[in-house]
């Protein structure tokens, strides 16, 4: 099973020998480590502490315990009854990625170096760096290029936000200087380039220290407020699970809200002090589960039957679902695999995290959003004043629908049906008489999708991804996710707009299961493949299909 899980995962092994060999069956049932110990906390942390409260006192900002980072509520004891509940995990806090923290003060860092080439060629030169030669203009851009040179020669940036020290920077930026200086007396054009650079160098090394300073005490604050962590349930109440509930607590990395244990009568109530919240089926019927990150296996890898039944059961949820997996964890690689709190896990249901992705889809949403609310800003007013004139009632319409990782969204439309709150949720039928006339135009042409212009920007949908189903849609009385079991998967991504399915033929009202099978096939296949062009491709697809496209119902 330990090498199928691998394999399964697309992992490869790399020079494991005899004592890298997977446990034997005469080991303990989870013979999972999850790392090295984290870095023990100095002695004067405490005084540490207080003056990062301090400095971020003076910007307004209040410190926070680890505690608040998410909605959520401490569990309290066990009940009498002896019944178990999984904490109240209402809302999902802010989460950033742990290397995104780095990569900014590495972006403030190359901004600097360009600054003080450019402040030394004008002092040193008298002339932008462009003006120059390219032998001159070299003296310059190398010298401040020593500043990233000593910070990579000391791995200042080989960090994470929950062991960031404000000086940890000092040490790369002195020695910067002094090799910035060395390479300004030998490629500075002249004597008075050399000086310029002498000057400011020195200078910038001690503003950059300060500005590595105040990001470690901000950072630091983030992390003890959660902002860097995911939130985590574990399967099984294993000794795995205890170690990495244990080096989660030292690190900060992720959050663990609960343990579940598909055989519960010989599961404690705790483990290391994550609740034992319930079975398998508990876990599927809890309303927090949107608001979870990632749900990991620590069952061992031994009981492959028990696992892979875990894993089909699991199937059914959109959160991403990780194996646990060997202690060795340099000698895994592979795309699915990731590592967590110093374990290694494979990625067995959903799709691995691609922060690159993400950001770029963030990016693409906003820009383009943007620019599509200001071109439709003007017929937005029209057609608010033309559904004011035609029938009583508000112009948008709220609707609450799932959105990412099954998370309830609300959703904005220009209103085209008759006013009527207390009616029964339906899809529409054709010439249906609650629709009135000017929403029927808007339907046709899926213009009363327009506000959802500013769910995107928001970010509670993309531009493009699945459309959003509303909340206890079903199909032939049936609920959708009984019609397809993965159903659930096309809630991997953020909702869209329009999608794949959309500029494929697949619109309007899905009412017999051969419709739903079918949008949601295409669905799948937009989430296996997303990727920045196939967005931009359907986005250029949508208004022809969807002006081509009057006779469907919506």
């Amino acid at each position: 099973m330990w090498h199928t899980a691998l394999q399964l995962a697309g992992a490869e092994l790399e020079h494991i020998g005899d004592d890298q060999a997977p446990p034997s069956a005469s080991n303990e049932t989870d013979a999972v480590d999850t790392g090295s110990e984290s870095v023990p906390q100095i002695d004067d942390d405490a005084r540490r502490l207080e003056l990062e409260t301090a400095f971020l006192a003076m910007f307004g900002v209040k410190e926070a315990s680890a505690e608040t980072a998410f909605v959520t509520e401490t569990p309290g004891p066990t009940p009498a009854n002896d019944a178990r509940a999984f904490p109240d995990l209402a809302r999902r806090g802010v989460h950033i990625e742990p290397h995104l923290a780095i990569g900014f003060i590495q972006a403030v860092d190359w901004l600097v170096v360009a600054a003080v080439a450019q402040l030394a060629a004008l002092w040193g030169a008298g002339g932008a760096l462009t003006d120059l030669s390219l032998g001159d203009a070299a003296g310059f851009v190398l010298s401040a290029l020593a500043l990233k040179a000593g910070m990579w020669v000391t791995e200042s940036y080989r960090t994470s936000p929950a062991h960031m020290r404000p000086e940890r920077g000092a040490g790369g930026l002195a020695l910067g200087a002094i090799l910035g200086l060395v390479v300004a007396n030998v490629l500075a054009p002249d004597a008075r380039s050399a000086g310029a650079l002498a000057a400011i160098l020195p200078l910038a090394a001690i503003v950059l220290a300060g500005i590595h300073a105040a990001f470690a005490v901000w950072i630091r604050a983030l992390h003890r407020k959660g902002v860097f962590s995911e939130t985590v349930v574990l399967i099984g109440a294993t000794e795995a699970a205890a170690r990495l509930v244990a080096h989660a607590d030292k690190s900060g990395d992720v959050r663990i809200v609960a343990v579940v244990d598909d055989r519960l009568a010989r599961a404690p109530s705790a483990v290391s002090g994550a609740p034992v919240g319930g079975d398998l089926d508990a876990l599927l019927a809890w309303e927090g589960l949107p608001h979870v990150d990632r749900i990991v296996i620590t069952v061992t890898q031994k009981a492959e039957a028990r696992v892979r039944a875990i894993i089909e059961r699991l199937r059914a949820v959109p959160n991403r679902v990780d194996l646990l997996l060997i202690d060795q964890t340099e000698s895994v690689r592979g795309k699915r695999i990731d590592k967590l709190t110093g374990a290694a896990v494979a990625c067995v249901s959903g799709r691995p995290r691609n922060a690159r992705r993400a950001l770029i889809k963030r990016a693409q949403d906003i820009v383009i959003g943007s620019a599509l609310l200001a071109f439709f800003a003007l017929p937005m007013l029209v057609i608010a004043a033309l559904i004011k004139l035609d029938s009583r009632g508000p112009v948008i319409y709220r609707q609450r629908r799932h959105g990412f990782n099954n998370r309830i969204i609300t959703i904005l439309k220009f209103r085209t049906m008759r006013h009527d709150p207390g009616a029964p949720l339906k899809q529409v039928a054709k010439a249906d008489p609650r629709i009135t006339k000017i929403g029927r135009f808007l339907r046709r042409t899926s213009l009363d999708e327009l506000p959802q212009l500013f769910n995107v920007l928001g970010g509670s949908m993309s531009l493009v991804g699945p459309r959003p189903h509303a909340v206890g849609m079903k199909a032939a009385d049936r609920d959708l996710a009984h019609i397809v079991a993965e159903y659930a998967h096309r809630h991997r991504v953020k909702p869209g707009i329009t999608g794949w399915a959309q500029v494929n033929g697949s619109r309007g009202p899905i009412e017999t299961p051969a419709l739903v099978r079918h949008r949601v096939k295409l669905d799948l296949a937009y989430v296996s493949t997303a990727s920045l062009w196939l967005d931009l491709k359907i986005l250029a697809r949508t208004a022809p299909a969807l002006l081509g496209d009057a006779k469907r119902t919506r």
